[in-house]
């Protein structure tokens, strides 16, 4: 029948099964937890790539805004300029017409009546 030293052995042998059991049940919960631990860092991160997205998002719109400013200043810059150029020459071209109107004046007057125009268009 049973000898002690065959309870023995199997008293150590459902011993070393129970340890087994313990120890895949604890493996077993590691397991979940590292899953639990992956899945919350895997939430976190896409939680992070959200923001980069909003945050590169609203970062281009900023920049997107200044470049807008700065054509825009460059714009009325530029129209100012041309502004005062067109206004320039509108004066250069009226100073001119009444040199042009006064120079033809005054070489008739100053020309003795019947004399003809010099060839070389000197006045």
């Amino acid at each position: 029948m049973w000898g002690r030293s065959n309870i023995g052995k199997t008293v150590e042998e459902l011993t070393d099964h129970l340890r087994l059991v313990d120890h895949v049940r604890a493996l077993q919960d590691g397991q979940k937890e590292i899953a639990e631990a992956i899945r919350a860092v895997n939430q976190r991160l896409t939680s992070i790539e959200a923001e980069f997205r909003v945050l590169k998002a609203e970062t281009q719109r900023d920049a997107l805004r200044e470049v807008q400013h700065a054509v825009t200043a460059v714009q009325g810059s530029m129209h100012d300029e041309l502004t005062r150029m067109a206004t320039r020459l509108a004066v250069l071209e009226q100073a001119l017409r009444r040199e042009a109107v006064r120079q033809q004046a005054q070489p008739a007057a100053s020309r003795p009546p019947g004399a003809p125009p010099r060839p070389d268009g000197a006045r």
